[in-house]
């Protein structure tokens, strides 16, 4: 997803997965590789780079992606839950 500010990697995971270690590893691999995209990009006039991970069963129809984004974005592997 990208907006006038940002590029946003999304994610959805099922609620009992977002505790494993194999994603738990992903997610540290998606926000290493939002700092180094985003390190790139914003020296050469780009936009940052932000890791968003959604557990499955709290997307609904009417959820804007303001919300899921200000409620599930990952700063740091410690977010994850």
């Amino acid at each position: 997803m990208e907006t006038n500010d940002n590029i946003f990697m999304v994610e959805t995971k099922k609620k009992k997965d977002i505790e494993t270690r194999e994603v738990k590893g992903k997610a540290k691999a998606a926000l290493e590789y939002c700092k180094y995209a985003s390190d790139f990009t914003i020296k050469n006039s780009g936009k940052q780079w932000r890791y968003i991970l959604i557990p499955h069963d709290v997307v609904k129809q009417n959820m804007s992606f303001e919300f899921l984004s200000q409620n599930y974005e990952v700063k740091s592997i410690e977010e994850v839950k």
